[in-house]
């Protein structure tokens, strides 16, 4: 049997309720350029999103295979689960070798604190939000 390579994701990151729900928060100080998560995700065309999937997607760039539509990813795993901060402390870059999009801090995060990205400005203008 072919040895299976398991996808990362941080011993010191867990699932918790937050104010938002539920967000991604850590267990112990994790320092800046750490890797958080490796996370599959599923190609969704732009017309394919409605309502509260629409909340959920990444913007992806469409590949030959797409054509000229606009190509969104569904991200699997804990992906999905990191709220909005103009302060966030992680970010994310598609790997697009392996399909995955990894998750990664941008500076150290202390102990018991969330995990944030920055969801963009045209991300709240375009459902005419403002973040809290």
């Amino acid at each position: 049997m072919a040895k299976r390579k398991k996808l990362f994701r941080h011993p010191d990151i867990v699932i918790s309720t937050c104010a938002f729900g539920h967000g991604i928060f850590t267990t112990k100080a994790i320092p800046a350029d750490t890797t958080l998560e490796e996370c599959p995700y599923l190609r969704i065309n732009a017309d394919e999103c409605a309502s509260t999937l629409d909340d959920y997607v990444f913007n992806l760039e469409p590949t030959e295979e797409d054509g000229d539509s606009e190509v969104y990813s569904l991200v699997l795993g804990w992906g999905s689960l990191f709220n909005h901060s103009f302060k966030h402390n992680t970010e994310y870059w598609h790997d697009t070798d392996r399909d995955l999009i990894v998750f990664h801090t941008i500076r150290k995060v202390s102990a018991g604190k969330q995990l944030f990205v920055n969801y963009g400005k045209d991300w709240w203008e375009s459902r005419d939000l403002k973040p809290d």
